[in-house]
Formats: C-alpha cells, sequence, structure tokens
C-alpha cells in the first residue's frame, strides 16, 4: 500500500529549481534512501514534504490525502514526523521535557484544561511522561531523563532527536543525515533503532551519505542530482547503476 506519493514535485527559489519534476512513491512499511551530492536537492524535499516550504508545482498525497501545501502543523497532525540536518534541542530543558513537548500536537485536553488541571489533564499529562519515557528506553537514554540536555554527547543529542520525533507516534518519520558525525558504534546502534522503528509500524524516509550504512537498511534508494531524479530502485540496483557510479558514488566505492 502507497503511504506517500510525490508527482511532478517541483520547487523554484527565484531563478534556481532545487528540485525538479520529482516523482516516486513509498510503501507503507519500507525504508527508503534518498541520496545525493550536496545541492541535489534532498533537505529541500524534505522541507516541501513536511510543510516548511510549499511546492512550486506538483502533488504530496500522504496515506490517500493530499497534503500539497499544508503547514508544517497540519503534516504533524497527519502522522508525518521528522529529525533535522543541525540539531534542534531544547537547551533550556531536560532530556525527558525534550521529548514531552513535541507531543503538543496529540494533545486533547485544550487551553482550559491546562489552565485548571483536573483528573484528564493529569490522566494525559502522565500519558506523555510515560510514552516519553519508553521513546528514551528505546534510543538508550532512559537513565539520562533528567540530565539537561546540552549536556548530552553529540551522538545522545541526535538519540534524543530520534526519541522525539518518534514520540509523536508518525505513520512516516523523516531523518535528515541521522548517521552524521556518529562514530561506528553509534552507528551501529542508530541502524538498530531504524529497525526498531520499522518494527513498529513506522515507515522510514532518510537523507543519508553514509553508504555503508545506506545499502544496508534501505529497501529502496532515490538518487537526486542537482533536483532531477537521476536513479529509483534496490541497493543492488543503485550500486550498479553507471550513471549513479559517474555522478555519485565514484568507481572505487563498491
Amino acid at each position: 500500500m502507497k503511504l506517500l506519493e510525490i508527482s511532478g514535485l517541483t520547487k523554484s527559489f527565484g531563478g534556481v529549481v532545487a528540485v525538479n519534476d520529482l516523482s516516486f512513491s513509498l510503501e507503507k512499511g519500507q525504508i527508503m534512501a534518498i541520496i545525493g551530492p550536496n545541492g541535489a536537492g534532498k533537505t529541500t524535499l524534505f522541507n516541501l514534504i513536511t510543510g516548511v516550504y510549499p511546492p512550486t508545482k506538483g502533488s504530496i498525497v500522504f496515506n490517500g490525502r493530499d497534503a500539497t501545501g499544508l503547514p508544517a502543523h497540519r503534516i504533524a497532525t497527519l502522522g508525518i514526523a521528522r529529525t533535522f540536518q543541525n540539531l534542534q534541542i531544547f537547551n533550556n530543558m531536560t532530556v525527558l521535557e525534550n521529548v514531552m513537548v513535541g507531543q503538543h500536537t496529540r494533545s486533547t485536553t485544550g487551553l482550559m484544561g491546562a489552565v485548571f488541571p483536573m483528573g484528564p489533564v493529569q490522566r494525559e499529562e502522565r500519558k506523555v511522561v510515560e510514552n516519553s519515557l519508553e521513546k528514551l528506553a528505546m534510543v538508550g537514554l532512559a537513565d539520562k531523563a533528567m540530565e539537561s540536555a546540552p549536556n548530552l554527547p553529540y551522538g545522545r543529542q541526535k538519540m534524543l532527536e530520534i526519541a522525539r520525533a518518534a514520540a509523536l507516534e508518525p505513520e512516516l518519520l523523516l531523518l535528515d543525515e541521522p548517521a552524521a558525525g556518529l562514530n561506528s558504534t553509534e552507528t551501529r546502534e542508530l541502524v538498530n533503532i531504524i529497525y526498531e522503528l520499522r518494527d513498529r509500524g513506522i515507515t522510514i524516509l532518510l537523507v543519508e551519505h553514509d553508504m555503508e550504512t545506506v545499502m544496508e537498511i534501505a529497501d529502496q534508494i532515490v538518487v537526486l542530482n542537482f533536483g532531477n531524479k537521476l536513479a529509483e530502485g534496490t541497493p543492488f540496483e543503485i550500486q550498479n547503476n553507471q550513471e549513479v557510479i559517474s555522478a555519485y558514488l565514484g568507481e572505487e566505492e563498491f
């Protein structure tokens, strides 16, 4: 079943076309990687899917619903969450609070409930805390819940951001260069977390430059080059695609 359908997606910034007539679909339960050199349009694509930018042309259909041009907060309520290439950690909060804060899109108590906290508000707050702790345990940070978030090492902060996105219980999770800056041990942990997320029913779309990681975990790969789709296929097909090798991977990579 198609969860995400991208059709003819184009984004221009003045005279610069960052994404050009891009089409692909993502099946529910898949792990798909978007790869390509710097400036290929990968992060722009993520920003289009998550409502940061409106497209110049084309359509985005999520779970059978037209999500083209919807604002970011509406996209989040549909069931799409993301991490960022540059860490988005709240430095004045604890690790636990960083995970809790993202769950406001699921809140049902409203303003009056927040001002006058009664039973339903307290029960919802307990659920948010329990969910946040469970996601922290998934990424190996349960014992750091009450620590100040900026005190975590860089690799742990990246895991924290994944936990916060996962706490939204999304159907689709976009990971923007999750392995960047991680050592080999942390990268191995990341791979296991991505598999865990997939096993929980979350479909994964990731941008990544670590080709070893991409070739291990991706079911499908889309290759971008100067905003255009250069190729699409399985890891085996991409590794053996001469256009991709010439433009991006290089003969010595595989």
